[in-house]
């Protein structure tokens, strides 16, 4: 039963019916059944292709490309960091080969879907018990991924929420975002996507972008990888906003006061700023791939770090791996680290860190304590 009801919703979704509550259901089985989520990221997709074939578009956008490419190389998305494979291509298609291999699932998709009516009528009641709000967290040492109820999709990082109301789609669609999150948003014409995320507000409308909001850091970050984004500050709504364009990078900082500041040259970003107030925008790297960027490698199960500090890095390796990292010695935080970690253990991340600075370290636990040798 619990897997017709998947199916179910997954045929209410691609019809464009499903409700908040019913998303949000559909969310939690898909994470249930993670063998179930790459099927129906290739379903969702196909989906799109057909309206933008419908409106006109003849072909696949590098937008498309760049979507369908991230979900061909994720073959599963778990909560359970344990589950999380090596990202590796999974499956090789042509373009021809791909949309008959999607359409034809599709169809047994709408057919089961059909299928599915008396069941529907069974469940009517759904929508009058669910909450007011949905709230998705994604616990420390964990990635999780879900489905907003208008198709966009959303990747959360490690110690990261996000809430959205059941009007969501109805008359907004507005989100808030506690932590770091990657954004596929479906564009649907005068309905912008809004991000709030501490004191910024980010606007979109068929884009993918990252936001990284974390309470306790002092920066916000967004990056844009296609599309559009307008960003302006919750306390001057009223103030200039900031249109970002792809491969920028913007990042507020909450405690700087309003300077005008500018970013040293750096040569593997190319940091090139113009700045307003606490806002600074700059260009990342075009020419290497979203799973080795430091903004977006999360999303493929690798945590890239680039000239981090040892205590920016035990901040991140903290909610990566779900542990306490206490740095005992000043000296620590001299030493700067490039790199990146896929599969290693918190004891095997430590080792490979040794071999490129002189500490040690003590693990109780989760609680690990690094020292100067």
């Amino acid at each position: 039963m619990e897997d017709n009801h998947l199916w179910f919703l997954i045929a209410r979704h691609l019809s464009g019916e499903i409700t908040a509550p019913e998303s949000k259901v559909l969310q939690e089985l898909l994470q249930k059944h993670p063998d179930k989520q790459h099927l129906f990221d290739i379903l969702h997709s196909y989906f799109v292709f057909q309206k933008n074939s419908e409106e006109g578009k003849s072909d696949l956008t590098t937008d498309d490309e760049r979507r369908f490419r991230r979900i061909i190389e994720q073959s599963k998305f778990s909560q359970d960091p344990g589950s999380l494979p090596a990202i590796k291509p999974v499956i090789t298609l042509s373009r021809h080969r791909f949309w008959l291999y999607a359409a034809a699932i599709a169809c047994i998709v709408i057919l089961a879907g059909l299928n599915f009516n008396y069941f529907h009528q069974q469940n009517t009641k759904t929508e009058n018990t669910a909450p007011k709000g949905n709230e998705i967290i994604s616990r420390s040492g964990a990635r999780t991924k879900l489905l907003l109820p208008d198709g966009s999709q959303v990747w959360l990082n490690s110690g990261s929420r996000l809430n959205y109301s059941n009007a969501y789609n109805v008359t907004l669609r507005e989100v808030d975002l506690e932590g770091e999150a990657y954004f596929d948003v479906v564009k649907i014409a005068g309905h912008p996507f809004i991000v709030h995320a501490s004191s910024l507000n980010i606007k979109a409308l068929g884009t993918a972008f990252v936001v990284k909001s974390y309470p306790q850091d002092e920066t916000v970050e967004t990056t844009l990888l296609s599309g559009i984004i307008e960003v302006s500050r919750k306390d001057f709504p009223d103030g200039p906003k900031v249109i970002l364009k792809p491969d920028e990078k913007l990042i507020f900082n909450k405690q700087l006061d309003p300077e005008v500041r500018h970013y040293a040259s750096d040569t593997s970003a190319k940091y090139s700023a113009t700045t307003m107030g606490k806002i600074s925008v700059a260009a990342v790297s075009k020419n290497i791939p979203d799973s080795n960027k430091v903004e977006t490698s999360w999303v493929y199960n690798r945590l890239v770090f680039d000239g981090d500090s040892f205590q920016e890095l035990a901040k991140k390796m903290e909610r990566w791996y779900n542990v306490k990292i206490t740095l005992n010695s000043k000296e620590l935080l001299h030493y700067r680290f490039k790199g990146a970690f896929e599969n290693e253990t918190i004891k095997e991340a430590l080792d490979a860190l040794q071999l490129t600075a002189e500490f040690s370290y003590k693990i109780n636990n989760n609680e690990i304590n690094l020292f100067k040798k």
